[in-house]
C-alpha cells in the first residue's frame, strides 16, 4: 500500500515540470527575439547615415583574339638626324676616305689614288690643307677640319710654281730652304710621254717638269747612241705627300733592323732621305736614274753621266766630298736640271749647288 502512494505523488508532479520546461522555453525566445529586433534597427539606423562606397573598376588585361585582326597603328616618321662627319685618321677605310681624297684633290692637295685607305698621303694633304686654313695641323679629319673642307670657305692649295723662273738663280731645296706648304710645280708632263722607250720606268706615271725631261730624253738618247745602254728611271717628280711615307718608312725600318731610338732612326734617315718639303723630287727638276740589276756606281752608264750630264744642264747633286755642305750621303744616281748656262759654272767652279746659290747672290 504505501508503495503504491509514492507512485501517485511522482504522477501527480509530472504536469508541472513539463508546464515549467515550456515557460523557460518561451521566456528564452522572447528575450532572443527582443534583441534580434533591436539589432535590425540598429543597422536600419547606421545604413541610412552611412554613404555607399563607389564601386571601383579595375582594369583587366584583355588577350587579342589571334583569329580577329586588328588593325596596327601607323608609327609617326622619326626626323633623321642631320649627318655629322665621322673622324677619319690613319688606318681609316672607305668611302667616306675616298670622299675625303676626292674633296682634297679637287683643292689640289692630295695627288695621289683615290683608294679609300687614309695612308701617309692622304695624312700629309690633310695636314698641308689644315695648316693653310689656320687649323690645327694634326692630320686627323675630324668634325671642324671636315666642316671647313666641305665648305665654300675652303683655301685651295697654291697654283704651280714656274722653278725655271728666269731670277739668275737656280731654285734651292734642302733642309734649311724647305718649299712652302702645297707647293707644286708648273708644266708637269708624263716622263714617258716624251721619253718614250729610251729606258724602262720604275711607274708608268712618273712626271717632271717639261724643260727638264725633254733635256733628259736628248741625254739618254746620246747616251744610247754612245752604246750606253739599258737606262731605268727609279724616281722623277714626288709630292710633299710622297716624301712623307718614304721618310717615314725609312725610319721604321731603322728601328727594326738596328734596334735604335726614333731620335736616332730619324738622324740616320736624314743621311739619305731629305725631310718632307725639303727634297728636290718635289721641284720636278730632280731625276734618280739606274741600270736594271747592278749598283750603278759600278756601270759605265754612271761614268758617262759624270762626265756629260752638264752639257745637258744636269749636276751631279750629291757627292761624297761635298756631303759636308749639302747634308747628303754621295748618290751617284740623282741628277738635277739647273740649265745649261749653269750646270757648265758648277762643274768648272766644283761647286754645288749651296756653293753655287751662295756665290751667285754675291755677284
Amino acid at each position: 500500500m504505501p508503495q503504491n502512494r509514492s507512485s501517485k505523488k511522482r504522477n501527480n508532479r509530472s504536469p508541472y515540470l513539463f508546464i515549467l520546461l515550456v515557460l523557460a522555453l518561451l521566456t528564452a525566445a522572447l528575450i532572443f527575439g527582443a534583441r534580434a529586433m533591436n539589432t535590425w534597427k540598429v543597422y536600419e539606423a547606421e545604413a541610412a547615415t552611412t554613404p555607399v562606397p563607389t564601386p571601383t573598376v579595375t582594369s583587366v588585361s584583355v588577350t587579342p583574339d589571334p583569329f580577329r585582326a586588328t588593325p596596327v597603328p601607323t608609327p609617326e616618321p622619326t626626323p633623321a638626324p642631320s649627318p655629322t662627319p665621322g673622324l677619319l685618321n690613319a688606318g681609316s677605310q672607305g668611302e667616306a676616305v675616298k670622299e675625303l681624297q676626292k674633296r682634297l684633290q679637287e683643292l689640289g692637295y692630295y695627288t695621289g689614288q683615290i683608294d679609300g685607305d687614309y695612308g701617309t698621303g692622304t695624312k700629309a694633304a690633310v695636314q698641308t690643307f689644315q695648316k693653310l686654313n689656320g687649323l690645327d695641323a694634326d692630320g686627323i679629319a675630324g668634325q671642324k677640319t671636315q666642316g671647313v673642307l666641305y665648305s665654300d670657305a675652303a683655301k685651295a692649295a697654291p697654283g704651280p710654281t714656274d722653278v725655271l723662273a728666269d731670277n739668275g738663280i737656280p731654285l734651292l731645296v734642302n733642309a734649311k730652304n724647305p718649299l712652302p706648304d702645297g707647293f707644286s710645280p708648273a708644266n708637269l708632263v708624263q716622263v714617258k710621254d716624251i721619253a718614250g722607250n729610251l729606258m724602262t720606268y720604275e711607274k708608268s706615271d712618273m712626271q717632271g717638269v717639261r724643260e727638264a725631261v725633254e733635256a733628259l730624253a736628248r741625254m739618254i738618247q746620246d747616251a744610247v747612241n754612245d752604246g750606253c745602254a739599258p737606262w731605268k728611271l727609279r724616281e722623277s717628280y714626288r709630292t710633299i705627300a710622297d716624301q712623307t711615307r718614304i721618310f717615314n718608312n725609312r725610319v721604321s725600318s731603322y728601328m727594326n733592323e738596328n734596334d735604335i731610338t726614333r731620335s736616332q732612326a730619324i738622324a740616320r734617315t736624314r743621311q739619305s732621305v731629305a725631310d718632307p718639303g725639303s727634297s728636290e723630287h718635289h721641284t720636278g727638276l730632280a731625276f734618280d736614274l739606274n741600270v736594271p740589276g747592278e749598283s750603278f756606281g759600278d756601270t759605265a752608264q754612271y761614268l758617262w753621266l759624270k762626265s756629260h750630264c752638264w752639257d745637258y744642264g744636269f749636276i751631279m747633286r750629291y757627292t761624297d766630298e761635298k756631303s759636308d755642305i749639302t747634308g747628303i750621303i754621295g748618290e751617284e744616281w740623282h741628277v738635277r736640271y739647273v740649265g745649261r748656262e749653269h750646270s757648265l759654272k758648277m762643274r768648272d767652279m766644283d761647286m754645288c749647288l749651296e756653293e753655287y746659290v751662295e756665290w751667285l747672290k754675291k755677284q
